[in-house]
């Protein structure tokens, strides 16, 4: 066997040291392992391991059992015991320390850095353009004066808590890899169909505003998530909704009337997975009842649904019935497109 990946085990290096002694062979190793930091966090320790001296892949996330306070004199130490010439010149790893793992950063992936909060990990790498190019989701936070994010370029998804700090970036278009826009507060609608006129590539829009008069079609807005503070509470609305967002196919949105989640269905003619959230208890959503008063009486057109407490899900099919896979967080998954910080290696 060339290659192994153990995720998500309690382990100590003599453990995985006595497991890879059966693999002489091994070239690639992925490690997503949980552990003592004095015990796993060494890299004096691993640069001794045979079968590590021979692998030409080595991919970790060592989560610590009992993560440390803002210790700099404990960080430094496990990071210049990663700062050896075999970790930076030999083999080329480079490793990234925090108070609660280290991590190659080959395993960093797509996490949520916060301005001005969020500081740079200390890494061996020998500059921080690993990390600009790996961070992917920005939140912009309420009390900041400045913006500057010329230097994550390949940003796909951008928090902001209103169209103020909206306004303080400097040319947003240069993100041409932005898909999710976020604003918390209510945005003026020139600014917003200005930045998705000019940035084409979002399709995904989470709003805290029901008011979209004076806006044209925005037909690039595949996704939309209408935050809970915001009812949709009258035809007039829902009919103004479906104009500005005609090519909608997953939506998340707050009313109060199962006769708008009929009008919804039949206004977004390419929804494919609806999240319907209500203030109190509705009774279950039948699907005959659904036939009789949506357009899904279609015989091309097949969905399946699902009735909670407060809460109504259903995914439509123009052809075939979908798998569904159900979870108990469903709308906050909705909410992000591959937003998530990954526990797991991002290999390369």
């Amino acid at each position: 066997m060339r290659n192994i990946s153990i995720y998500e085990t309690t382990t100590t290096f003599i453990e995985i040291q006595r497991l890879l002694f059966h693999f002489y062979n091994l070239i690639h190793l992925t490690l997503n392992i949980r552990g003592s930091a004095d015990n796993l966090a060494d890299g004096y320790r691993w640069e001794t391991c045979s079968t590590i001296i021979r692998l030409r892949k080595f991919n970790f996330i060592i989560e610590f059992q009992d993560p440390f306070t803002d210790d700099s004199q404990v960080m430094n130490e496990i990071l210049k015991s990663f700062s050896t010439s075999f970790w930076r010149d030999i083999k080329k790893w480079y490793v990234a320390i925090t108070t609660h793992n280290v991590y190659t950063i080959s395993c960093f992936n797509d996490q949520l850095f916060i301005i001005p909060t969020t500081s740079l990990p200390l890494s061996t790498s020998f500059d921080n353009h690993w990390y600009y190019s790996k961070t992917k989701r920005i939140k912009i936070s309420k009390n900041i004066s400045s913006i500057n994010l010329n230097q994550f370029y390949n940003l796909e998804r951008l928090d902001l808590f209103d169209e103020n700090k909206l306004l303080l970036i400097d040319n947003i278009n240069q993100f041409i890899h932005l898909r999710h826009l976020i604003i918390h507060q209510n945005i003026s609608n020139k600014i917003l169909c200005n930045i998705l006129k000019h940035n084409s590539n979002i399709d995904h829009l989470t709003l805290s505003q029901n008011n979209f008069h004076q806006l044209i079609p925005l037909e690039n807005i595949h996704y939309l998530h209408i935050e809970n503070i915001i009812k949709f509470t009258n035809r007039t609305q829902i009919k103004e909704l479906c104009r500005i967002f005609p090519c909608v196919q997953r939506l998340f949105i707050h009313v109060n009337s199962i006769r708008l989640i009929c009008q919804i269905i039949n206004g977004f003619h390419h929804l494919e997975n609806g999240i319907f959230q209500f203030n109190g208890i509705i009774k279950p959503i039948s699907n005959e009842w659904l036939k009789e008063n949506t357009r899904l009486n279609n015989k091309t057109c097949s969905f399946t649904c699902r009735s909670e407490p407060n809460k109504f899900l259903i995914w439509i099919s123009n052809s075939i019935v979908p798998t569904i896979h159900l979870k108990d967080n469903i709308a906050e998954n909705f909410n992000s497109i591959q937003d998530q910080r990954s526990d797991k290696c991002s290999l390369q």
